[in-house]
Parts: structure tokens; C-alpha cells; sequence
């Protein structure tokens, strides 16, 4: 038996396995238009996001330091600087600091494209207001723009199973196999099994019953 509570960063205290979720166009077109707490706004990458952009995602532990995550993005996103500016969305608090991010990015494999949601994180002090789910549906909906027609993918694990609750509530299913669009690991029935203990019993229903191949 796992812990229960949902921790404001990375559960490292779970086993570690992979989960891929996908949702479908029509499903997409049903997310409500995201809001946002009042003083804060939805801005697009600017010069200088790098920066701010790497402490977020050091903040939530997907990086140990900032230089790692700064080296990270640089070397990865940097040089298509000119879709960061389309595609990689902020919420901004009322005093003007990045507090909350998702890429809403493409994947190519075979000569096939797909869609991604990528690089969600909200800033440990900020959650609990909903910025979360609103950052989420802003990759979906500007995702689905951008690559219209698409499937939209995302991977995750289990020690993101808050997050996971949140992407159900949002339209995803958990893939129960593997899929060429990712290119990555799917551990669908080891990570079904850790979050049967950490997820509330509603939203486990939900993720078997949005389960699909």
C-alpha cells in the first residue's frame, strides 16, 4: 500500500512507471475554454523564458539544477525558437512571474505527425487554484489549432498521479499498449497497479474505464 496524499511535487516515493494517454480531437473540442484566477494571464514564450522555464521545471523536480534544465531546453527547443513562440504557453502571476507552462508541441515518426501536449508543471506555491487544469486545456486547445485533426498525446509516470487525475477529468485514456508516436516505454499494467493505492477511488474508476488499446 502506497501513501495517499497528493504531494506538490514528483512522488518519488512510488516505483516509477511509464504511462502513455491520448485524447481525441472530438474530445478536445469539448474542453471548456481555460480561466484563469483573477490577476493572472496566459502569455506566449518571450526571450529571456529559457530561464524561467528551467527554474519551473527544477522547482517540480523534473531537473536536480537549473544549469541542467537550462542545457536541456537549450539544446532541444532552442533552436526552433521561432515555434516556442506559437507553441509554449506561461501563466503569469499577478506580480508578473511565470508561475505555471505546457508546450503544445508535434511528434513525427515514419512520415506520420502527431500531436503533443509536452512540459506540463505548475509552480508548487501556485497549485490549488486551478492553474493546473488551465494550462493543461490551453496545451490541448492550442494543440489541437496548431495540428489540426490530430490525436494529442502526452507521457507520464506514476509519480505524476495527481497530474494523471487531472488529465482523466480533462479527456485522456491511459493506452494499454505501446505506441510508435512517443517512441517511449508504456508500463500500462505496473502503472495501473501503483495507482489503484494513490489515486481517490473515483478517479481510479475513471482511469479504467478511460482505458484503451
Amino acid at each position: 500500500m502506497y501513501r495517499k496524499e497528493a504531494p506538490r511535487t514528483a512522488d518519488r516515493s512510488l516505483p516509477r512507471k511509464s504511462l502513455v494517454m491520448k485524447v481525441d480531437p472530438m474530445e478536445i473540442s469539448q474542453v471548456p475554454e481555460p480561466r484563469l484566477p483573477a490577476g493572472y494571464l496566459f502569455r506566449f514564450y518571450e526571450r529571456g523564458d529559457a530561464e524561467n522555464w528551467a527554474h519551473l521545471m527544477t522547482l517540480v523536480r523534473e531537473f536536480e539544477e537549473e544549469s541542467a534544465g537550462l542545457a536541456f531546453f537549450r539544446k532541444n527547443y532552442m533552436p526552433e525558437e521561432e515555434e516556442l513562440r506559437r507553441r509554449l504557453g506561461f501563466v503569469v502571476s499577478p506580480e508578473g512571474e511565470p508561475v505555471a507552462t505546457s508546450m503544445a508541441w508535434w511528434f513525427e515518426e515514419e512520415g506520420r505527425r502527431y500531436g503533443r501536449l509536452h512540459w506540463v508543471c505548475t509552480h508548487p506555491d501556485h497549485q490549488g487554484k486551478g492553474l493546473g487544469r488551465a494550462i493543461v486545456a490551453w496545451g490541448m486547445r492550442r494543440t489541437a489549432e496548431l495540428e489540426p485533426g490530430l490525436a494529442v498525446y502526452l507521457d507520464t509516470q506514476t509519480w505524476s498521479h495527481k497530474a494523471i487525475g487531472l488529465y482523466l477529468r480533462l479527456g485522456f485514456h491511459p493506452l494499454r499498449g505501446s505506441h510508435p508516436a512517443l517512441r517511449h516505454v508504456n508500463e500500462y499494467d505496473a502503472a495501473r497497479d501503483i495507482l489503484s493505492d494513490v489515486l481517490p477511488p473515483e478517479t481510479f474508476r475513471l482511469f479504467l474505464d478511460r482505458s484503451a488499446d
